[in-house]
Parts: C-alpha cells; structure tokens; sequence
C-alpha cells in the first residue's frame, strides 16, 4: 500500500475521531479498544468538537527536521468544547496575541513533511475565533 493511501485511511486522524464509553460514559481521544476509565469494550466511536479554549501554550523554538519550516511556533493544550483536552500547533496568529482561554477553532493542515521520501502529513491544528 502506499504511504498517501495508509494515511488517508486513518479515520481518527482525518475525521478528529475519539470515543465514547456506553458503560461510564467517558469521552476521550484517541480511539482505543478499551475505555480507560472502566476497562469497558462498549464504546463507540465520537465525533471531537471543533472548537474549544486554550489551557496552555508555549512556543517552539527548537524542532524536529520535519518541523524546521514552522519554527518558531506555538503549541497548546486545548479544551475542546465536549470536555477532550488535545495537544495542538496553534496558528494564523502572532505568538504575543496568545492567552490562556482564547476561543479556538480546530482546522486541517499540512503537519509535516518527509522530504527523504516525499511524503505529506495532515491533521489538525487550531486557530483563534
């Protein structure tokens, strides 16, 4: 299989997947076989919210080769509106407009790249509202 076609069928990572216990009713990302809160198999799959806040942020200013190209940039802890904290790039904004609380939105974006072999990683970062 070639690498675009794995990662186009990563449902979790393209349709910002997490779960959803039937048993304790606990929500959280990723997906997983088994809830972590009660150990039940009865979960389904849930759909994350696309908005939330900012919890924590930092800035980066030493990254990864993969990485070098955004460098310096923010990371965060986000909330998201149904209570799934999730770590984040955080972009479209200067570094000093940043706060903790800020309303964000969640957006699909290029994460990185192998320029050895070509290949494009997508997902999710956020913007401010």
């Amino acid at each position: 299989m070639e690498p675009p076609k794995i990662w186009r069928e990563k449902r979790e990572r393209y349709l910002a997947l997490g779960m959803k216990c039937l048993d304790c009713n606990k929500t959280s990302f990723p997906l997983a076989k088994y809830c972590s809160e009660c150990d039940s198999g009865n979960i389904i799959e849930h759909k994350l919210a696309d908005t939330g806040r900012i919890v924590f942020f930092t800035q980066v200013t030493l990254a990864a080769e993969e990485m070098m190209s955004y460098s310096p940039y923010a990371l965060g802890i986000i909330e998201l509106d149904d209570g799934i904290r999730v770590t984040g790039q955080i972009v479209d904004c200067k570094y000093e407009d940043l706060h903790e609380d800020l309303k964000v939105r969640m957006v699909f974006r290029v994460l990185s790249s192998d320029n050895n072999e070509g290949l494009i990683r997508y997902g999710f970062k956020f913007k401010p509202v």
